[in-house]
């Protein structure tokens, strides 16, 4: 026994320093100038791959060179489709839709040929075209399915009767009609969903929640009666005006004057009389102030009224009026006399020098 451990290791000491010497290079030196002929680099791949090959067996080394050559067909045939598939993009006609339908509700024609260059920016839709899940219904367990028989007693034989007794976890499953707490509190929050899991479920072990996944029918739940509380109390804020006057209307009491023509003609005058009396009142007081000098406290309009003459233009048309015919007329004198005074000025001279 002690022997055999000792040859163990050994092996595996010999194993190590196999490992950490370093590999050798066959082709050292065969890749200068000189060999860089299809000779020399068929040599130099032919001693590479006798290097690679070396201490495998010829059943290892017949797999990999197999599965070298169904990598390499693979992407010669991926390749091959990709160029067909782009081919066949560019022969197609340029997609048109009919006016007024919404691009993403038909299939791009080359994302079903397998080769659309837009991408995201492509207008048209890139999906299969099938109808997407509806949400999943919360008033039915998903567990519940009708399709399979179910296994109760009544359909057990006696190896089967058997197969419960003996094994301890081969009770039936007890079942109740109590609604899962994680599964409303889920549904109150807008969390449940197809990929919505019961906290009382283990995948690992196969625990199954044994409460309902489904609420039973007319039930309400907090958050919906919470909305109806709240939007029956929004209606109830809610007033008409027809509710409002007759509400008003009971509140002034029974000792009240009928309405008639006479006495509504009456309030009327003096209703009219009484807001005339306080317009002249007003007046009266912006006069008093405007007489004393004092402006403070009038309108622009109160301003322009009690003092016109601020607001008149002064007429300066008369000094300051533009006669071009007289300037005209100056300018012609003041030429002529600059003519004569240059004549008299040449005949000067001329008279001189004769």
């Amino acid at each position: 026994m002690p022997d055999k451990a000792k040859a163990d290791n050994k092996k595996k000491q010999q194993k190590t320093e196999k490992s950490k010497t370093p590999k050798v290079d066959n082709t050292f030196g065969m890749k200068n100038k000189k060999n860089r002929g299809g000779k020399g680099q068929r040599e130099v791949t032919r001693i590479s791959q006798e290097q690679s090959q070396s201490g495998k067996s010829k059943v290892a080394s017949d797999k990999e060179r197999q599965q070298n050559i169904e990598t390499q067909q693979k992407r010669l045939a991926e390749k091959k489709a990709a160029e067909e598939a782009k081919l066949l993009a560019g022969a197609q006609p340029p997609q048109r839709i009919p006016f007024g339908v919404d691009p993403k509700t038909i299939v791009c024609q080359y994302f079903k040929a397998g080769y659309c260059e837009k991408g995201k920016k492509c207008k048209f839709a890139h999906s299969d075209g099938k109808p997407k899940v509806e949400k999943k219904d919360i008033y039915s367990d998903a567990r519940d399915d009708e399709s399979t028989p179910q296994d109760t007693m009544d359909k057990w034989d006696d190896e089967k009767l058997r197969q419960v007794v003996l094994s301890k976890h081969g009770n039936p499953k007890s079942t109740t009609e109590i609604v899962c707490k994680f599964f409303i509190q889920a549904i109150e929050d807008n969390k449940y969903g197809w990929f919505w899991t019961c906290p009382n479920e283990d995948p690992d072990t196969k625990k199954e929640c044994h409460y309902r996944h489904a609420l039973p029918q007319g039930f309400v739940l907090k958050s919906q009666l919470k909305r109806e509380k709240e939007e029956n109390a929004n209606k109830t804020k809610e007033i008409t005006i027809e509710a409002f006057l007759e509400t008003e209307r009971h509140k002034l009491g029974t000792n009240l004057t009928p309405v008639t023509k006479e006495n509504f003609d009456k309030w009327k005058r003096d209703r009219v009389n009484k807001k005339e009396a306080e317009t002249e009142a007003v007046k009266k007081v912006k006069e008093a102030s405007h007489s004393a000098g004092r402006q403070v406290g009038m309108s622009g309009r109160d301003l322009f009224t009690y003092n016109a003459d601020w607001f008149e233009d002064e007429s300066d048309e008369e000094e300051d009026e533009w006669d071009l015919t007289a300037y005209r007329k100056q300018k012609q004198e003041e030429d002529e006399a600059d003519q004569q005074a240059m004549l008299e000025k040449w005949n000067k001279a001329f008279a001189a020098t004769a």
